[in-house]
């Protein structure tokens, strides 16, 4: 038990009062004595109140809450946490309620101002934002009450301790599920090319459609059923994409609320996804700092794979070793496979991402997806004002010239790019990924 503010409030009062008093004894002699029989009556009727207040409310009976929680939160997105709340003790509780939030969520609208009467049940919300991906672990509820008469708090411990992934942003997949793969592609604003007809898989004949190429015509059929006869084609299936995930220091980067290591998930995981529609397989392998790796898998299950090896993911503090990496993929991947590196690029990194890229080229299609730093663009945008303003101006748009340079290179050497500011990355690997599977070149 703590006395509360308002109890805090009557002894300040009281103390003034006291002043009060002893300035009555040397300006007021004459009403001193009265002044001070009323403070020690009133003094007496606080203690004697603060007493009895005490007493019965020590004892808090019949509080009871659980909370109600998502089965799993999305990274930066806030969600609606449910506290159910309970009296079943004789008398009405006043209280104030806040909830133990794990490190990995930012909450808001806590400490609740919460009133139960006897046999009462309520429901209050209150809003959180995951700012961490991994298991968060809520402690339990926890509440100031009130004693009958206020001047008194009880601080008390109710509910159960729970615990919740926080995953990366899965609301876009989620968005996706229900729509074809053409109409997900427009959704997120990718471009579709026509395809050149090669390395095609033959899926159906059907009637001949205004548009359909000669090429398509299927002339034994349509001299059979008397009518034009073409045949369609599907993409090929069963190809298989590798994620060269970085997990070293340069993806701590932020850009907004998010890392850049962050960002790319949510594109890896996106991308991943449209290309498990398609029929292609996904895996995934980490490197600089942590080494986990996922083979490929697909079918309805695998982006929920993907999503569970995922979620608690975090860049480190190591080197980003590119022909480390490579040699550690070619190693393990025999296959022919896409192989995307997500990865934040600069100019020293010239030699050692290079040999990397050349090394996977002799038996894997390589992307190389560059996360653009935000703050370069926007650095370059300001007016210059002074001379440090010229000085940070001019070298920022030499590290640029410089890191354009590599990327010129790279796309010297037949590599696939895919450079966008990490909150755009993903709409610029969806498009790669299917501009590669609609030329025949996946």
């Amino acid at each position: 038990m703590k006395p509360s503010p308002l109890l805090i409030r009557l002894l300040l009062i009281a103390a003034l009062c006291a002043l009060a008093v002893s300035a009555a004894r040397i300006w007021w002699p004459s009403a001193a004595g009265l002044l001070t029989s009323a403070w020690w009556l009133g003094m007496g009727a606080l203690a004697l109140a603060s007493a009895l207040d005490f007493a019965t409310g020590r004892h808090c009976q019949g509080l009871s809450g659980q909370r109600r929680l998502p089965g799993n939160l999305a990274l930066g997105v806030e969600q609606e946490i449910q506290l159910d709340l309970e009296n079943r003790g004789p008398r009405t509780l006043s209280l104030l309620l806040t909830d133990q939030i794990p490190a990995e969520l930012r909450g808001r609208d806590l400490p609740l101002q919460i009133h139960l009467t006897p046999g009462q049940e309520i429901r209050a919300p209150y809003r959180a934002t995951p700012i961490r991906r991994g298991l968060a672990a809520f402690g339990r509820l926890e509440a100031l009450v009130s004693s009958p008469w206020h001047l008194w708090q009880r601080r008390v411990l109710f509910g159960e301790a729970q615990e919740v992934k926080v995953y990366p942003n899965f609301l876009g997949i989620s968005s996706l599920q229900a729509l074809s793969t053409e109409q997900s592609l427009r959704y997120m604003g990718v471009h579709q090319q026509q395809r050149r007809g090669e390395g095609l898989d033959f899926r159906q004949l059907r009637e001949y459609r205004r548009g359909d190429s000669q090429r398509q015509v299927d002339w034994r059929a349509s001299a059979r059923m008397q009518k034009l006869i073409s045949r369609e084609y599907q993409d090929e299936r069963d190809q298989e994409i590798i994620f060269l995930l970085d997990c070293g220091r340069r993806m701590r980067t932020r850009d907004g609320d998010l890392s850049h290591f962050d960002h790319a998930l949510n594109a890896l995981l996106l991308s991943a996804y449209v290309a498990i529609r398609q029929g292609d397989a996904v895996g995934l392998q980490c490197f600089a700092g942590d080494h986990s790796r996922l083979p490929p898998v697909k079918g309805e299950g695998a982006i929920n794979l993907l999503l569970n090896h995922v979620y608690d993911l975090h860049s480190g503090t190591s080197h980003s070793d590119y022909t480390a990496a490579a040699e550690q993929l070619l190693a393990r991947q025999q296959r022919r496979a896409l192989v995307i590196l997500l990865t934040n690029v600069r100019d020293e990194d010239s030699e050692d991402l290079t040999a990397a890229v050349q090394q996977l080229s002799r038996h894997h299609l390589v992307m190389v997806a560059c996360l653009r730093e935000r703050a370069l663009d926007e650095l370059l945008e300001k007016p210059v004002a002074d001379f440090d303003d010229a000085l940070m101006h001019g070298a920022g748009r030499d590290f640029v010239q410089r890191r354009n340079r590599l990327l010129q290179q790279l796309r010297a050497r037949n590599t696939i790019l895919a450079d966008a500011l990490p909150s755009a990355m993903h709409m610029s690997l969806v498009e790669t990924y299917w501009q590669l599977k609609r030329s025949g070149r996946l």
